[in-house]
């Protein structure tokens, strides 16, 4: 994103750098929970608070700070409870949890400075881990 700087008259362009921001409009419908469900149970306000959090971010600081989790090694999870949605074909996915170490997390993919939503997950099964690994990267 550039913006202009007009106030020592010069109008060359600044390069200004974008936090990152979230997107709902990939979310799968038909795999993991519904906004409603999360609203109904108290985690939607509680996801809305995170990606304020978040988006105070650029995409590599959210990145280094481990707000945001990016699966690069792998494509879909190969473990994962969901199947692989028709409507996204990501070259890397990407989880949030709505806490630190919380269970329920959001899992989708980053373009451009934007997160994509594609699963609200409560119970962790996008990429299910157990006790022993619960501390290993698995990136």
């Amino acid at each position: 994103m550039t913006k202009l700087n007009r106030k020592q008259g010069n109008r060359s362009a600044v390069e200004k750098k974008a936090s990152i921001s979230f997107c709902f409009s990939k979310l799968d419908r038909n795999q993991g929970q519904t906004i409603k469900e999360w609203e109904e149970k108290g985690l939607l306000s509680v996801l809305i608070t995170r990606t304020q959090q978040i988006g105070n971010h650029l995409y590599q600081e959210a990145l280094a700070s481990k707000l945001i989790k990016q699966y690069t090694k792998v494509g879909f999870p190969p473990e994962s409870k969901f199947k692989p949605p028709n409507h996204v074909s990501p070259q890397y996915w990407a989880v949030i949890h709505i806490t630190p170490n919380s269970r329920e997390v959001v899992a989708g993919y980053i373009d451009e400075n934007v997160f994509y939503i594609v699963f609200l997950d409560e119970e962790h099964k996008f990429w299910p881990t157990n006790i022993q690994n619960r501390g290993k990267n698995r990136r």
